[in-house]
């Protein structure tokens, strides 16, 4: 098993996983088109996109930021036509999801701290320990560049959801605050200081 930084020709792979892994998801409901641009933008800097193969097929993957502060701006901006061909799309198709997105957006900019944040992790099913070894893999990668020593943070719903609540306290995360999100959805925030990693 290797955990190696993603590339063009993973995306495919990688939205794959997305959509069995997360069915009932916001960002799946926007679609494989859709994703295939927001993965794709996690290939530039601040963000992170990692992937564990095993056997030679990719199993799972990790994308997040090195940096909160203004990551969503970001990543727009860097695939600015991307977005703007798909957000056309999606005006026809689902008007509501594009409130949700700037929601989003706006709402990410005004986190209190400032920390590395884990957006998503999926593998396929598996008893081999994936998961554990994708979340080290982001851990590493965000700490080989870290001057500010930033934490690491992640949201995670509240409620109906243990097995994954159990797996980052189990990793060393623990509970910094429960919020709302868009309409009304309890959260957890979990942060992983690196003196703990």
């Amino acid at each position: 098993m290797t955990i190696r930084k993603a590339n063009s020709s993973d995306i495919i792979e990688i939205v794959e996983i997305h959509m069995n892994r997360f069915h009932n998801f916001f960002l799946t409901s926007l679609g494989s088109s859709f994703l295939r641009i927001f993965y794709k933008a996690f290939l530039k800097s601040p963000g992170i996109l990692l992937v564990l193969e095993d056997e030679g097929e990719v199993k799972g993957f990790v994308a997040g930021t090195r940096d909160n502060r203004g990551f969503y701006k970001k990543i727009v901006k860097n695939n600015f036509l991307s977005f703007f061909l798909i957000g056309i799309k999606l005006l026809f198709a689902k008007p509501a999801s594009l409130l949700r997105v700037g929601y989003k957006i706006i709402k990410s900019d005004k986190n209190s701290i400032i920390f590395a944040e884990l957006l998503s992790i999926a593998s396929k099913k598996n008893k081999r320990g994936y998961g554990k070894l994708l979340l080290k893999g982001f851990e590493s990668e965000v700490n080989n560049y870290n001057p500010d020593l930033l934490p690491v943070a992640l949201t995670t719903d509240y409620d109906e959801n243990e097995k994954a609540v159990r797996f980052y306290r189990d990793s060393g995360y623990v509970v910094l605050e429960v919020f709302e999100s868009f309409r009304g959805r309890k959260m957890y925030r979990f942060i992983k200081y690196f003196n703990n990693i």
